[in-house]
């Protein structure tokens, strides 16, 4: 069904949604090893402990997230409106490594995903959160050559070392980068930055 409206140039529509967004807001359905949000402390406000995972955001606000809840459906839905660019956590685009560190099957076919957006000349800006033997040495290279071969669409790659937090109990086993091996990585990044 069509409605016709008229209205003044810059009024208000007069329509009001429940949500700026218009739908509920996509949650994250990952589980991954370094979540920060995992990492709070108890009694501090509800709103920290959202984990926001949509898309619709990313594209208003700049949010990262990671496309492991979109269906094919919903990735066509982003292609047919050319939402660009998008804020997109990769981790590692190793489909295995993805998914270990996210705790979810979804999370492997990250790469397929970004190349449909390249092929529909969508653009979107990358991060890695670096964590000590999981996704550095081989695996970071394999991210950051994989994004490489997506430029100009893929704009931009972010890479940022854990970050933990005294409020891990009970969960996986990480650790920070020493000074000596967070220098070597700096080395390395901006060695391949030159290439």
């Amino acid at each position: 069904e069509i409605i016709e409206l008229e209205k003044e140039d810059y009024a208000p529509l007069g329509l009001s949604f429940e949500t700026s967004l218009m739908s509920q807001m996509r949650t994250c359905k990952n589980h991954c090893v370094f979540c920060f949000i995992d990492q709070m402390p108890k009694g501090v406000r509800s709103s920290l402990h959202v984990k926001d995972d949509d898309w619709r955001m990313s594209f208003i606000m700049g949010n990262y997230v990671t496309l492991t809840n979109l269906d094919e459906r919903e990735l066509d839905r982003i292609i047919q409106r050319r939402v660009s660019p998008l804020y997109v956590s990769l981790h590692a685009s190793d489909p295995e490594v993805r998914r270990a560190m996210m705790k979810n099957p979804n999370a492997g076919n990250i790469v397929d995903q970004l190349k449909r957006l390249a092929a529909a000349e969508l653009t979107f800006h990358l991060q890695i959160v670096l964590c000590p033997g999981i996704n550095d040495g081989d695996v970071l290279r394999r991210s950051i050559g994989d994004m490489l071969a997506l430029y100009p669409y893929a704009q931009s790659l972010a890479i940022v070392p854990v970050g933990l937090t005294q409020f891990r109990e009970g969960l996986y086993p990480l650790r920070c980068y020493t000074p000596e091996e967070a220098s070597a990585l700096i080395d390395e990044i901006e060695t391949l930055q030159q290439t």
